[in-house]
């Protein structure tokens, strides 16, 4: 299909659906069951997210009952349903399948205790069994609960000793484990200071333990048996085509119990997961049976660095490639099988993505089995103007450089672009737990902000049927009815959809490829990939994040290089050049990749630093091809920008320096641009230089029409000149619609041609294509309220001071205002209302129709051709934070305390025309 074919579809109402939001349940009656998927339909989706949360009788006859229910209403409105796959959240706990499952199916560790002696001294004796499992607490510290379940297979692994250097790094490590006789160690301790470790695997280790191994495929098989099986069993007919799939939510490695911070391998006190199958994989990955003699490292600090990085990649790779085929691969495979998809997200928090614990090693194996990428955006991740803010709650995330402005929507969408698997489908989870303050009008920028990245897929979080206010990480877009802004999200959800529509089954056309810093990370010294997502993207350069394996295995990823037109071409992907952000250790295939790349004269980019070794190679080879790197460019990160300076690197140009505009590039039979303002404050009003060439369109997502833009042909492609109110975005078609479409262009022109702006030829400077129109101020209002049950019985009717807002008056109040006036034309020609600002959507009636509804800046509305008397209202729809706050709920979710917002209008509103207006 091409862009024409794509517009037009859009056009004419037929796009597609690409929203399936959480649907909560707790057991709720039949009822309120059917009440909420018509809510849910009536909001422009037409899928949903069924998720335990928990249920009282998850995948019992409750459950049946309320699935039955769900089901015969999206049979009734063809909807379809995708289920969350677990009693709970994270995805894991199996329904309590691993409870009192056989052992050999629960989690296992490798674990250690340590011991202490200074030498030379002979005969040293320790009683090894002792040590070979987990230790007691102290007698001053509290017991362990009752009922913890007790495992009695702790096994010895190995025992070493290993030599304490100035400064507490380990030197020469003896391996004593074939010294052992039954279970005594006696041992001659050479000269200096010794720590002999005790290695062991067990299960008692304090990890998630009522949750599946995600390194074992006989015990990740416990969740297919226990929650998909059933759903089969009972609703085969179903899948495929009402029940869409299951959706896996942030399942955690779990050696660590909880969301605990730093489970980056290294870490000293932390149990390592283990299983059956570590043993071979762990050889694999090393190269030879030598890491059992060095499994010191994988807690401490070896001397030798390039032996501590080689054991702890073998290690991660172990793992993460377990996770990959026992866990994401079976679950997809399984759907695959049935008719269904997988889909779902891990835990990508504070650039935690790599890590143990709570997220699952490594991002790209971690989905590897799920038919699209996933994210998630909560608790006030993405914030407007929050790009240079550091994080510091919740406890657990520290963000200081800016993973969530810069980073997670592009690694997602990479992913997504990347992978054949996902089809170019990238979801994100977003909203959630940002509180009862957050509505439409950061909705809108939230959605902006993953569609410039790429992101075509969204699961709003969430709609809960529990009583008004239910504290569950709110907001609910429903509420029973209590949201006021419930039809103004509805029509966020018809925009979005439109959006994503356009940027589906096509190509992203980054032309600069970032290694995914993961190995870099496990390996030691390292520089996060954020700061070279911040700058790329700050400088209209777009990227796509790829992981080493697409250099180890490109047969996954439809991966080659064109040495004569220097491209790594990646699932179809065309990539002109290699950034690495800078680290201590690289991996082999992705230095084997730079050294021949950057021979060719395709462009090889360190950031910072070159590679002092190769962490998956063995000395030798480490030394040898680290040489060989010596040739590649090394920038300093805050200069990268610079190797990118002209086409086609480079995704627009912007002059001046447009450090907050975003933009992406799409191919879909056609080029599409995504072109953000993410300036919280200040309009973006200037020139941007695109590398193409043809008829340009902007399209409208919000009104569904087509719209002209100035443009200016020149040599290096097109000259578009852009307008944007702070957070707005505009969508930029080229060859995709103006010319075949033409009759369905209607309205003002885009891009700065918003109707006080009369567009007429001129020079390159934005003044040279405006001239403001007549303007009149309307103040003469009254206005009066009602909540969202009773809409739209207003009552309290009482002057309006615009500049104000409402809350000054009603400070716990949430609800609709109805702003009222009258005014007197005569013959006035395309006439357009522009309201300062309001909080949060404002939607305008003249004489009882509605002209349209606005959600966020710019609030902008066409009202045709005005003769006589006109009365003119505006109703505006407030967040629900202060009738929560009100109420004693938290309004601020699991984001950083802020001040309440303003209520209603707060600013001037204007009658825009080229003739005078009475009022």
């Amino acid at each position: 299909m091409d862009l024409r074919e794509r517009v037009t579809q859009l056009l004419e109402n037929k796009g597609g659906n690409y929203i399936l939001p959480f649907f909560w349940q707790h057991g709720e009656e039949e009822a309120v069951l059917r009440e909420y998927m018509k809510a849910i339909k009536e909001s422009n989706i037409d899928e949903v997210c069924v998720e335990s949360r928990p249920h009282p009788d998850f995948a019992g006859p409750g459950w049946w009952r309320d699935m039955d229910i769900i089901l015969d209403e999206a049979v009734k409105r063809n909807m379809r349903v995708w289920i969350l796959d677990d009693q709970h959240f994270p995805t894991g706990y199996a329904a309590g399948a691993v409870v009192n499952a056989d052992a050999m199916y629960c989690h296992q560790y490798l674990d250690y205790n340590t011991l202490g002696s200074w030498g030379p001294r002979k005969e040293m004796e320790i009683d090894v069994a002792a040590y070979a499992r987990p230790q007691p607490a102290p007698p001053w510290m509290p017991p362990e609960p009752e009922g913890i379940r007790k495992f009695n297979d702790d096994r010895l692994f190995r025992v070493l000793a290993s030599r304490i250097l100035e400064g507490g790094a380990e030197g020469e490590t003896v391996d004593l484990t074939e010294d052992i006789k039954g279970s005594r160690l006696i041992w001659d301790v050479p000269e200096g200071y010794w720590k002999i470790y005790i290695i062991y695997l067990t299960r008692d280790a304090k990890g998630r333990n009522d949750y599946i191994n995600f390194l074992d495929r006989d015990s990740c098989r416990l969740l297919i048996d226990a929650v998909y099986e059933p759903h089969y069993r009972r609703y085969g007919k179903y899948f495929g085509n009402v029940i869409a799939g299951f959706f896996s939510d942030e399942p955690p490695i779990g050696n660590t119990p909880g969301y605990t911070a730093g489970d980056l391998i290294g870490k000293p006190d932390m149990p390592l997961s283990w299983s059956k199958e570590m043993e071979k994989a762990f050889t694999r990955e090393y190269g030879d049976d030598g890491w059992r003699s060095h499994l010191n490292c994988l807690w401490s600090q070896d001397a030798d660095t390039h032996l501590t990085a080689r054991m702890r990649i073998a290690y991660m790779n172990a793992v993460s490639r377990l996770v990959s085929e026992c866990f994401s691969n079976q679950l997809g495979e399984w759907c695959q099988e049935h008719g269904t998809e997988y889909i779902g997200h891990m835990l990508e928090d504070c650039d935690s993505n790599a890590n143990l614990g709570p997220s699952m090693g490594h991002f790209f194996r971690g989905l590897s089995g799920q038919h699209m990428a996933g994210i998630d955006n909560i608790g006030g991740q993405v914030v407007p103007g929050a790009q240079d803010a550091p994080r510091r709650q919740p406890q657990m995330c520290q963000d200081d450089a800016g993973f969530y402005h810069y980073m997670l929507g592009r690694m997602g969408a990479s992913a997504a672009a990347v992978d054949p698997k996902k089809k170019g489908r990238c979801m994100c989870e977003n909203f959630g737990a940002y509180g009862w303050r957050l509505g439409v009008r950061t909705e809108k920028y939230l959605m902006d902000h993953f569609l410039a990245r790429g992101v075509n897929r969204f699961v709003p979080h969430a709609f809960s049927p529990k009583a008004f206010p239910d504290p569950d990480c709110p907001p609910h877009f429903y509420a029973h009815g209590e949201n006021p802004q419930y039809r103004a999200f509805g029509a966020l959800m018809a925009y979005t959809n439109r959006i994503c529509h356009l940027i589906d089954g096509g190509t992203d056309c980054a032309k600069v490829a970032l290694l995914y810093h993961g190995e870099s990370q496990w390996a030691g010294e390292y520089e996060s990939n954020i700061h070279a997502c911040r700058y790329l993207t700050e400088n209209q350069i777009n990227f796509l994040l790829i992981p080493s394996d697409v250099f180890a295995e490109p047969d996954l990823y439809n991966a080659s290089f064109d040495e004569k037109e220097k491209i790594l071409r990646v699932n179809g992907t065309e990539l002109r050049a290699l950034v690495i952000s800078g680290s201590r250790f690289i991996t082999r295939a992705a230095a084997e990749f730079a050294i021949k790349a950057q021979g060719q004269g395709f462009p090889v980019i360190f950031t910072g630093r070159l590679p002092e070794g190769i962490s998956d190679a063995a000395p030798d080879m480490s030394r040898d091809m680290t040489e060989k790197l010596s040739g590649c460019t090394v920038v300093p990160v805050k200069e990268l920008a610079g190797q990118f300076a002209q086409f086609p690197l480079r995704t627009a140009k912007t002059e001046p320096k447009a450090r907050y505009l975003t933009v992406y590039h799409y191919e879909n039979g056609g080029d599409i641009y995504l072109i953000l303002n993410e300036d919280a404050g200040n309009e973006f009003s200037q020139w941007v230089t695109l590398p193409v060439k043809g008829s340009l369109a902007a399209y409208d997502g919000w009104d569904n029409r087509l719209l002209p833009v100035k443009t200016r042909e020149i040599e290096e492609g097109t000259k578009v000149y852009v307008k944007l109110a702070p957070l707005e975005m505009l969508v930029l078609t080229v060859s995709g619609g103006m010319d075949v479409l033409g009759g369905r262009n209607e309205g003002r022109e885009a891009a700065g041609g918003r109707a006080e702006d009369v567009k007429k030829p001129g020079g390159d400077s934005p003044e040279a294509v405006e001239e403001l129109v007549q303007a009149t101020e309307l103040t003469d209002f009254t206005v009066s309220r009602c909540e969202a049950k009773s809409y739209p019985e207003f009552f309290g009717e009482e002057k309006a001071e615009l500049t104000e807002g409402m809350a000054r008056l009603h400070p716990e109040f949430s609800g609709f205002y109805r702003y009222e006036t009258k005014i007197y034309t005569d013959n006035l020609k395309s006439a357009v209302l522009r309201i300062e600002d309001a909080y949060e959507s404002a939607e305008v009636f003249v004489n009882g129709k509605s002209v349209g509804m606005r959600t966020a800046q710019p609030y902008y509305y066409e009202l045709g051709n005005l003769d006589g008397e006109v009365t003119l209202a505006i109703e505006v729809a407030t967040t629900l934070e202060r009738k929560a706050a009100a109420m004693g709920a938290d309004v601020a979710g699991m984001g950083v305390p802020a001040p309440l917002s303003p209520a209603g209008i707060v600013g001037k509103v204007l009658l825009l025309s080229a003739q005078t207006v009475r009022i």
